[in-house]
């Protein structure tokens, strides 16, 4: 695959937007988790179409966004995504939630790079919030489905090491060769 979308993915609360905003900062196009925008929304509306509440719809909801993202990405230019569709398809799996047969289509028909960033669990800097309920223990065992999934994609999962922000994305950029 030489395609120019890069899933930076991991467990909740390992620093996937804290890099995707350094990458953002030096001028790459970012493309940021749609969960928890969809939290917040659903928080200031006393919506229902939350994790906790309504599973199935908030997971069809994530997985009809990310594709758009995915679409609406630039064709041209390198995108790095704060999460990509096989991570529904994680979450699905761990919550043991069916997956509906479109899912399973949309992975081989929206295509990533073939090297997926991996956030490894880092107790240090992980914090939870009001649009990220889940424990240490939790966001663990949600990294290990991530990881799975990818792996069983076909993805080369590449852990990126627990540095400073900038040395993080300096990691990530030289495996891929881009210097900017």
């Amino acid at each position: 695959m030489n395609v120019t979308k890069y899933v930076i993915t991991g467990g909740p609360g390992f620093g996937k937007t804290s890099i995707i905003d350094e990458l953002e900062r030096r001028g790459y196009n970012s493309v940021h988790e749609i969960s928890r925008t969809i939290i917040k929304e659903q928080l200031d509306t006393g919506g229902d179409v939350l994790p906790w509440k309504n599973l199935n719809t908030f997971s069809r909801l994530v997985f009809e966004k990310r594709i758009q993202q995915h679409i609406n990405a630039p064709q041209k230019k390198h995108s790095f995504f704060d999460r990509g569709i096989p991570d529904v398809v994680a979450y699905m799996v761990r919550d043991e939630l069916e997956l509906p047969e479109k899912y399973v289509h949309a992975l081989s028909d929206y295509n990533y790079n073939e090297i997926v960033f991996l956030t490894p669990p880092w107790e240090e800097i992980f914090v939870n919030d009001n649009e990220r309920k889940e424990n240490y223990t939790e966001a663990c065992d949600i990294h290990d489905f991530i990881k799975t999934t990818y792996s069983n994609l076909g993805y080369q999962t590449v852990e990126i090491p627990k540095l400073k922000i900038n040395e993080r994305v300096e990691f990530i950029l030289e495996k891929l060769g881009l210097d900017k």
